[in-house]
């Protein structure tokens, strides 16, 4: 859902008592692993305004099992039902956008710690394509545990050998097909390219104004520095600085989404 409509109906939520708030978070959940599929716009006005209805309802005494029933999913499925579903041009402009996201960080990764800089993209295909399915699956998983029907433990567990396992998929196909269509940069069009990719995180975060972009807009300009440190300045300093910017530009990644999202998200 759009990042007004999240930051709105999160303000409206501290003003609900604690299980109300619970409630709607269960609906919140549960609403993640299908959000792909229908309009930002709508389903987040949808749930602002069912927020709002209930911390109306709440005034009189009613709490959320009694204003919109027992079983927050039944409710969801209610309200799915009667919204528009993306449109093709939707879909697929919400996949190349994940793509260009994906694809543009981990280009930055490859510009930081590869020398020398070799394209490869078919594994950026694969990459984009195991994003997509993993990201279903961790969302309906959390939402399984949301729902108390999956403890926390296991829900951690299986996150963390799907994550695996999605990472060993990339690496496997990058080194037995990655080098198919692969193509060396020479480091002045690696950091050209580097560049130019920044500068579309830039814009990104500029025009959507997202709290996530603005983070990972930190986090790359860390590989930047230090893949064009490693390059124009020192290249002794290569592993070292290959793995501490980095780590350093993930904890800022980390602090800056943090700080914006503290007081806002639910």
């Amino acid at each position: 859902m759009v990042e007004s409509y999240t930051e709105k109906m999160s303000n409206e939520l501290m003003h609900l008592n604690k299980d109300d708030q619970a409630y709607m978070k269960k609906m919140v959940a549960y609403i993640g692993a299908k959000a792909y599929f229908y309009d930002d716009e709508a389903l987040g006005e949808q749930l602002y305004n069912m927020v709002c209805d209930l911390k109306v309802a709440e005034k009189e005494g009613i709490r959320a099992v009694d204003y919109f029933g027992k079983d927050p999913r039944a409710m969801v499925d209610q309200v799915l039902a009667e919204l528009p579903k993306r449109s093709l041009g939707s879909y697929v402009g919400l996949v190349f956008l994940l793509g260009v996201i994906l694809v543009g960080m981990r280009y930055l990764m490859d510009f930081t710690w590869m020398m020398p800089l070799k394209i490869q993209p078919l594994t950026y295909v694969v990459i984009l394509l195991n994003f997509l399915v993993f990201s279903q699956f961790i969302m309906w998983l959390w939402s399984k545990q949301s729902y108390g029907e999956m403890k926390w433990p296991w829900a951690a567990f299986i996150s963390v050998i799907s994550l695996m396992v999605f990472l060993n998929i990339v690496r496997l196909f990058s080194i037995n097909f990655g080098h198919i269509g692969s193509l060396f940069l020479s480091d002045g069009w690696g950091i050209a390219l580097a560049v130019l990719v920044l500068l579309g995180f830039a814009v990104m975060a500029y025009r959507s104004r997202n709290r996530l972009m603005t983070s990972l807009l930190v986090m790359g300009l860390t590989f930047l520095i230090t893949g064009c440190w490693i390059r124009l300045v020192n290249q002794g300093t290569a592993h070292l600085l290959g793995w501490l910017l980095p780590l350093i530009g993930l904890a800022l990644f980390l602090l800056v989404f943090r700080l914006q999202r503290k007081g806002k998200a639910i």
